[in-house]
């Protein structure tokens, strides 16, 4: 049961974002582009980034 105030597709959407910022991250890392603590900055940069266009 998604949180009050929530649809579960919204909770599902948040769901699918968080995993594909976790995916990116695990990428970068993997293929050497940035540092383990440059690659977790990045992601949290793009996620506060995306949330503030966000709108309900």
């Amino acid at each position: 049961m998604p949180p009050s105030g929530f649809s579960q597709k919204a909770i599902n959407g948040l769901l699918m974002f968080v995993g594909t910022c976790y995916e990116d991250l695990l990428k970068e890392i993997k293929e050497g582009k940035k540092t383990e603590g440059e690659a977790i900055k990045q992601e949290l940069n793009n996620i506060n980034d995306y949330l503030s266009k966000f709108k309900l």
